[in-house]
């Protein structure tokens, strides 16, 4: 996987495959209080052009899975939110190049696969996507933390009004 900017080519340090096709770029970053820890995500979905996730996708498609089945969308939302805890940011540059996903394996996704039923992602997907922001989140300044993951899951696992939700998944730095 590669993408251009500003006329640099970059190339995916690790490319995750998904059942569904699904493929999620993981490239070197250069922000955080370690640029050589840093990533950026991106995701390529089968016949469609390469996409950068933003908060507010995964947002969206769990608010839609929760209209479907609440308690186990809000099962599997406190399950990504506990992740958090778990899930640690990059030691190194071989630990970034490395990329192991611990808290999203196939076993431990197998309860929410209802979830796939509704919603444009998948839960593999979403699972991810989110243990890779969280190490992204993670890697911050520590006296300048990065709670958007945080207080966005908490704000959807307590059902604030949409209001709340979205200026969290849209706010920026």
């Amino acid at each position: 996987m590669r993408f251009k900017r500003k006329g640099e080519e970059h190339t995916a340090i690790k490319e995750i495959k998904l059942f569904d096709g699904t493929v999620i770029g993981v490239f070197e970053g250069s922000r955080g209080a370690n640029p050589d820890h840093d990533i950026l995500i991106k995701y390529q979905e089968q016949g469609k052009r390469l996409r950068t996730p933003k908060h507010i996708h995964w947002v969206i498609d769990l608010l839609i899975k929760k209209e479907h089945n609440r308690k186990l969308t809000l099962e599997f939302m406190k399950y990504l939110r506990n992740m958090y805890e778990k899930v640690e940011a990059f030691k190194s540059k071989e630990d970034r190049k490395n990329c192991e996903l611990k808290q999203t394996t196939l076993a431990k996704l197998k309860p929410f696969e209802e979830l796939n039923e509704y919603g444009e992602y998948k839960v593999e997907f979403i699972g991810h996507l989110i243990e890779l922001m969280i190490k992204m989140e993670k890697n911050t300044p520590p006296e300048k933390p990065a709670r958007v993951f945080k207080e966005l899951m908490d704000a959807m696992i307590q059902e604030k009004e949409i209001f709340v939700i979205v200026s969290k998944a849209t706010q920026i730095g």
